[in-house]
C-alpha cells in the first residue's frame, strides 16, 4: 500500500475526529477554537502577536453569536449535538483519564471506523483543515522513496503526539490500526505497530526531519491532540525547540489550524 496512503488515511481519521470532537463539546461555535493549555513565551513578538490573535478570535466569536443562539435553542428543543455525536465530546474518560481524539469517538458498531468517517460529514470538513494543509506541504514531484520517507516522518509525529500525555490507550491504538486497514502491507503494519509501542523520542524525530519538512512534522503532531493539558503543550514546546521553529512561527501554525497560540 505504501506509507503515503497510510498517512492519508490516518490524517483524515484524525481530522474527522477533531471536527466531531469540537462540534460535540457543547460550547457552540466558540468551541471550534481548539487548545487551552499554553506556554509562557520569551520571543519579543509573542505577547503582541497573541494579543492580536485573541482579539481576532473574540471578534469571530461575537460575529457567530446568532449561530450560537441557534445551537442553544436546538439543545433546548431536545437536539443535543453531543449525544448525537456519541455523548463523549472532549470529556474525561471513565476513571478520570483523558481519552485521545480517536478513542473518544462514538462507537460505530459493524460499520467500523470508515462508517464514522462517512457520518462525520460536515464536522470532519470543519476540523479537517489541518489534514489538507498538512498533505499539501508535500512536493508531489519528489520520487516515491522520498515521499515514503516524508510520510513515515508524519506518521511518527502523529503517533508521538498521541502519547504526549504519557500514554496512548488501547482503544486509540486499535482505531489507528483500523484506519490503516486490511490492505496495508506487512511492512506498513510493522512500522505502525513499532511506532505505537516505541517511547517518545523528540530528538530522534527532529534529527531525522529535513529542513523542508519541519513545519509539516510539527503540524502533524498538532493535529493529533487537543492541546488542553500541560503535558501536550510541553510536548509541542519541546518539539518546536528541537525542530528549530521560533515562537511566532509556531503560533502562526496553531492559529492556521484552528487553535489558540501555543505561546503567550
Amino acid at each position: 500500500m505504501g506509507l503515503m496512503k497510510t498517512l492519508t488515511k490516518v490524517a483524515l481519521g484524525y481530522a474527522a475526529a477533531r471536527g466531531v470532537d469540537r462540534m460535540s463539546g457543547g460550547k457552540g461555535l466558540q468551541g471550534l477554537i481548539g487548545g487551552g493549555a499554553q506556554i509562557k513565551g520569551a520571543h519579543p513578538a509573542t505577547k503582541a502577536g497573541s494579543q492580536v490573535t485573541d482579539q481576532m478570535q473574540q471578534g469571530a466569536t461575537q460575529a457567530a453569536a446568532p449561530m450560537q443562539a441557534l445551537l442553544a435553542n436546538l439543545r433546548t428543543a431536545g437536539f443535543d449535538l453531543s449525544s448525537m455525536m456519541g455523548g463523549q465530546g472532549n470529556q474525561a474518560a471513565q476513571g478520570g483519564a483523558q481519552k485521545g481524539l480517536l478513542s473518544s469517538m462514538p462507537s460505530t458498531g459493524g460499520g467500523g471506523f470508515a462508517g464514522m468517517l462517512a457520518a462525520a460529514g460536515g464536522a470532519a470538513a470543519m476540523g479537517g483543515k489541518g489534514a489538507g494543509a498538512l498533505l499539501d506541504q508535500f512536493n508531489m514531484e519528489k520520487s516515491a522513496p522520498e515521499l515514503e520517507k516524508s510520510a513515515g516522518l508524519m506518521l511518527r509525529a502523529m503517533i508521538q503526539a498521541a502519547k504526549a500525555d504519557g500514554h496512548i490507550d488501547a482503544e486509540e491504538k486499535a482505531k489507528i490500526l483500523e484506519l490503516v486497514g486490511d490492505d496495508a502491507t506487512e511492512e506498513d503494519l510493522a512500522f505502525i505497530k513499532a511506532e505505537l509501542e516505541a517511547p517518545i523520542d523528540i530528538k530522534g524525530l527532529a534529527d531525522a526531519t529535513p529542513e523542508s519538512q519541519k513545519m509539516p512534522v510539527y503540524s502533524a503532531s498538532l493535529m493529533t491532540i487537543r492541546v488542553d493539558t500541560d503535558e501536550e503543550a510541553e510536548y509541542l514546546d519541546r518539539l518546536a525547540q528541537a525542530l528549530g521553529l521560533d515562537e511566532p512561527t509556531v503560533n502562526a501554525l496553531h492559529v492556521q489550524m484552528g487553535n489558540k497560540p501555543l505561546y503567550v
